[in-house]
């Protein structure tokens, strides 16, 4: 099957899984705006991208892509700073974030992942910048309230991280059936 990866990344991570994903599936990742270059003669169309403001960036102009080509097939590759789904993380959470740019009653049986990614404050844009202190303070007020999972939060952006793992892919790779040549580990 001919497939093509395409993404949206600021600060690295999201293309990290790009580049994870398209040697999975034999192919070059490319950004979002060649999609249109990049795509035509794919079968499957895979989009990675990151929770930005609480939407994935870049989806609607993957959905108007995907809107121009019913023929093909498309996955979608979530990538956020919150910890994979745990007690404090739980996958519905995850999955209400990702059902805010792909609604389940217009992409009911859209196959998607979320993977944590990492947060590098210095690598951020000067309004994402301002955005995120104003979101530390945020957070700084519920940790005086006790909120123990603000800490945790605050606590690895103040640090910075890198929590990418390739198999975190592997539940996507196994909803489209990329059979047992998984380079996985």
């Amino acid at each position: 099957m001919k497939a093509a990866v395409v993404y949206c990344s600021q600060t690295g991570s999201t293309k990290t899984y790009a580049d994870w994903m398209a040697e999975e599936l034999s192919c070059t990742p490319e950004p979002l705006d060649r999609i249109e270059a990049v795509a035509t003669d794919a079968e499957l169309v895979v989009f990675a991208s990151w929770f930005h403001a609480a939407s994935i960036k870049g989806a609607k102009r993957f959905q108007a892509y995907m809107a121009k080509h019913p023929e093909k097939r498309y996955a979608v590759i979530a990538v956020g700073a919150t910890p994979m789904p745990c007690d404090l993380w739980p996958a519905s959470e995850h999955e209400e974030a990702f059902r805010r740019s792909f609604p389940a009653d217009s992409y009911p049986d859209l196959p998607w992942v979320y993977c944590r990614g990492g947060f590098h404050f210095e690598r951020l844009g000067v309004m994402d910048k301002i955005a995120m202190r104003i979101y530390f303070k945020m957070l700084e007020d519920e940790i005086a309230r006790g909120n123990e999972r603000e800490k945790i939060s605050l606590a690895g952006m103040h640090e910075g991280f890198d929590g990418c793992n390739r198999s975190y892919l592997e539940p996507l790779l196994e909803q489209l059936g990329c059979g047992d040549n998984r380079r996985l580990s």
